[in-house]
């Protein structure tokens, strides 16, 4: 039985800071004096190879998940985003923003994106979108993009992906498994930044990275909880 036992590692947390899943441990948008904090965060793909990965925010009473799409990062590549309020009022839901250029899918409108409450009404703790105003982030990587997926999401010398209308489709949102990707191979590193400039405050921190959370890709889906951590 002795000669029978391979080596068998678990799911870490890397102390080098980088890994298949970023864990950005809170959010704000909350208001201190009468004026909204930001969250700025970004997300880094240290490896010379293309990426597809889940992006979720999750509420901070009960963990529901208040937003979800999927983001694919060409190689070398920075996401870059600014959680804010929906407006100046402390019962608006929070709102992501990013002008990156990086495609995802479905795409970011301009304007922003609302955090919605659809997965925590009725559970007992409120159905206010003021409780979307903080929570935490996860970041998990599905698969390692190849061929024709690769090549679309891959910066040109203009820095814009060639065609991010592949990923938004039926065949680059939800790819066969065993069509143009290839197993997580980690390399994302992240950090947050909470700040508020008229209190003059800014409070910066590292995303919690894990390592060995899964040998074999994931089909990216745009099903509210599906592709999570219980995936690992």
């Amino acid at each position: 039985a002795a000669l029978g036992v391979g080596s068998a590692e678990a799911v870490f947390q890397n102390p080098n800071g980088t890994g298949q899943v970023l864990i950005y441990p809170y959010f704000t948008v909350q208001q201190v004096g009468g004026k909204s904090m930001n969250t700025l965060v970004t997300v880094v793909n240290t490896t010379t190879t293309a990426k597809v990965m889940k992006v979720r925010f999750r509420e901070g009473k009960a963990s529901k998940e208040v937003l979800d799409f999927n983001l694919y990062l060409s190689p070398n590549d920075v996401w870059t985003a600014a959680i804010v309020p929906g407006d100046a009022s402390e019962s608006s839901p929070g709102r992501l923003l990013s002008f990156d250029k990086s495609c995802t899918n479905p795409a970011i409108p301009a304007t922003g994106v609302d955090f919605r409450n659809f997965e925590y009404a009725g559970d007992g703790l409120g159905n206010g979108l003021d409780r979307t105003r903080e929570g935490y982030l996860e970041i998990l990587e599905l698969a390692t993009l190849t061929g024709t997926a690769k090549t679309a999401v891959t910066h040109n010398a203009a820095g814009l992906p060639a065609n991010c209308a592949y990923v938004r489709t039926a065949n680059g949102a939800v790819p066969d498994p065993n069509n143009n990707v290839s197993l997580p191979t980690g390399g994302l590193t992240g950090t947050g930044t909470i700040i508020n400039v008229a209190q003059g405050s800014d409070i910066g921190y590292n995303a919690v990275a894990l390592s060995n959370w899964r040998y074999a890709p994931l089909t990216a889906s745009l099903s509210s909880e599906t592709n999570n951590l219980s995936d690992g």
